[in-house]
C-alpha cells in the first residue's frame, strides 16, 4: 500500500472531499430507504476514494485515513469532512479514531 506525506495527502483533499460528500448523501438516502442501486453507487464512490490512496473509515462522518511514515513507523494521517484543507491528526494503525493525536508542525 502506498504511503503519503502530509503535503501529498492534503493535495488530494479537493478530489476526495466531493466524493465523501456524495457518499454521505447516498448513505443518508440508503438509511431512509435501502436499495441495491444506492448500495452499488456507494461502493463505486468508495472505490474511487480508495483509488486515490485513501481508506474510507466512516461513511457518515466522511472519515478517511492515508498511510504515512512517522519516525520510521507506518501510521495513518486522519481527516474527516469539516476539518478544512489541512490534515491535523494522525494515529497508529491499530488505535483508530480514538487514538488520534495532533500533528505538531
Amino acid at each position: 500500500m502506498a504511503t503519503f506525506s502530509r503535503a501529498q495527502a492534503e493535495a488530494l483533499l479537493p478530489k476526495v472531499r466531493p466524493l465523501l460528500e456524495d457518499i454521505r448523501r447516498r448513505k443518508a438516502s440508503y438509511d431512509r430507504r435501502p436499495s441495491d442501486l444506492l448500495a452499488k453507487e456507494m461502493e463505486i464512490l468508495v472505490g474511487e476514494v480508495h483509488a486515490l490512496g485513501a481508506e474510507v473509515k466512516d461513511l457518515v462522518r466522511g472519515l478517511i485515513d492515508f498511510r504515512s511514515m512517522r519516525r520510521g513507523r507506518e501510521v495513518y494521517l486522519c481527516w474527516m469532512l469539516g476539518e478544512g484543507d489541512r490534515i491535523s491528526w494522525w494515529h497508529d494503525l491499530e488505535s483508530g479514531f480514538q487514538g488520534r493525536r495532533i500533528i505538531e508542525d
